[in-house]
């Protein structure tokens, strides 16, 4: 938080409206708009126009000297737009200390040295004559004496306006009860996401987000106001079967998701996970795991494009489907017995040849043959919606359990010829999809 003695030449855009013009002697304040020093109002007194930036103007700091061991004031050529008027004076605060401190949640300037930097009132502290603010940027949060802090004003069309009068920017991607994540950092650097929701947008690029998880295990803060830069939207979801080896994957662990890759894969859906930030490993099970994707550009991004990079060799049990009118969406329990240039000879567990006496040889299109699914336990039974694979006709077929019978036996509904039939658990398996090299497990159907 603490600003430079000597601050670099600043020709990047600021972004407050400026008067037609200043004249020398005007007392103003320097809105810089460069990494480290957004936020930040310094004192200065207008000298004169500048030829370079053109129609710019060349001020004198109140406070910021030209080097540690000068006496001599900054001067600095400015674009016209880094300058603003300085705001009217503040009343007197009284000397008891006793005034009204900023509203909660009011956008305020804090005085930090030789500059007033933007920050968000979190209301009277304990001491008297104290207020405490955030930096929503830097997370920081102070206690300032209350004369150090001023209500924050903009400068827009030639008049001061205050925050409160002016709407949210149409900009802000996120709004009251959005479920979002929220960055944990450590030496500037994203370790880490804890769920959240957006309990308030506050003017004009912050919010105030409520901890989900810290309510239910009372751990670490339970809100937080942070600037945008620190958020996201929740990723995209899915029912992850399996993870391979050097996946880049998120683990949840102690209230955030750690950011890490897979080490080790064991049975019964467990993984290792080494921690990126800890560089520790520890054995988490399938649903504490996801694969990690990054928002750029208001847009997700998936990390890791690592695969299983399977080969169907002779003797390998696949699973093969078909265009054919009539067997479409089915898939058909095989064994390759050899791969033929781009295509695979497969023989079938189940279908028969044309004599009905052996069992059927094909050759297939490398995209219709995929791996068996994997083995998931039910162990407390088929529910309400599951999404199934029903062994019928020698095939696997996709459907819906639309009704639960009891003693191992579901109804099953099939959406393309708009059927149900009756099966054995035995008969059911939950259905998975292959995609991208892996196994993904499909959320409940909404709807039949």
């Amino acid at each position: 938080m603490r600003p430079p003695r000597t601050p670099a030449r600043r020709d990047a855009a600021a972004s407050p409206q400026t008067p037609k013009g200043f004249n020398p002697g005007d007392p103003v304040e320097v809105v810089p708009d460069e990494a480290g020093l957004r936020g930040a109002h310094f004192a200065a007194v207008v000298v004169g126009p500048s030829a370079k930036p053109r129609g710019g103007y060349t001020v004198e700091y109140d406070s910021l000297l030209e080097s540690e061991d000068s006496d001599r004031r900054l001067r600095e050529a400015l674009p016209a737009r880094s300058l603003r008027p300085r705001p009217p004076p503040l009343a007197p605060a009284p000397a008891s200390g006793s005034g009204a401190p900023p509203a909660e949640h009011a956008a305020v300037d804090a005085l930090i040295d030789d500059a007033w930097w933007l920050s968000v009132a979190l209301g009277r502290a304990g001491a008297p004559g104290k207020v405490r603010v955030c930096f929503p940027e830097t997370r920081e949060v102070m206690e300032f004496d209350a004369a150090d802090v001023r209500p924050h004003l903009e400068w827009v069309a030639g008049e001061w306006r205050s925050p409160d009068s002016m709407e949210i920017p149409k900009t802000m991607p996120y709004a009251k009860g959005m479920q979002i994540e929220v960055s944990k950092l450590e030496d500037n650097s994203v370790v880490a996401w804890s769920p959240a929701v957006v309990a308030k947008t506050i003017w004009k690029n912050n919010l105030l987000v409520d901890y989900t998880v810290s309510k239910c295990y009372g751990t670490a803060l339970s809100e937080e106001i942070v600037d945008v830069k620190h958020v996201r939207p929740c990723p995209p979801q899915a029912s992850e079967i399996s993870f391979c080896i050097n996946d880049e994957v998120e683990a949840f662990q102690g209230d955030y998701w750690w950011v890490g890759v897979i080490t080790n894969v064991h049975p019964e859906f467990k993984y290792t996970f080494k921690s990126a930030h800890l560089g520790t490993e520890v054995e988490v099970n399938q649903k504490s795991l996801r694969l990690r994707y990054d928002w750029v550009d208001d847009q997700w991004e998936q990390v890791s494009k690592n695969v299983a990079k399977l080969k169907f060799t002779q003797g390998v049990k696949v699973e093969v489907c078909s265009d054919d009118e009539g067997f479409r969406g089915a898939w058909f329990e095989a064994t390759v017995v050899k791969p033929v240039d781009s295509k695979f000879l497969v023989e079938y567990a189940t279908l028969k040849d044309d004599d009905n006496t052996k069992p059927l040889k094909e050759t297939v299109e490398a995209r219709h043959i995929r791996p068996c699914p994997p083995d998931i336990p039910v162990t407390d039974g088929f529910k309400l919606l599951d999404e199934v694979d029903a062994f019928c006709n020698d095939g696997w077929w996709v459907g819906v359990v639309s009704k639960v019978l009891g003693e191992n036996r579901c109804m099953v509904y099939f959406r393309p010829w708009k059927e149900e039939m009756e099966f054995e658990h035995a008969q059911l398996r939950l259905h998975c999809d292959w995609m991208g090299g892996r196994w993904m497990r499909a959320s409940p159907a909404l709807e039949m």
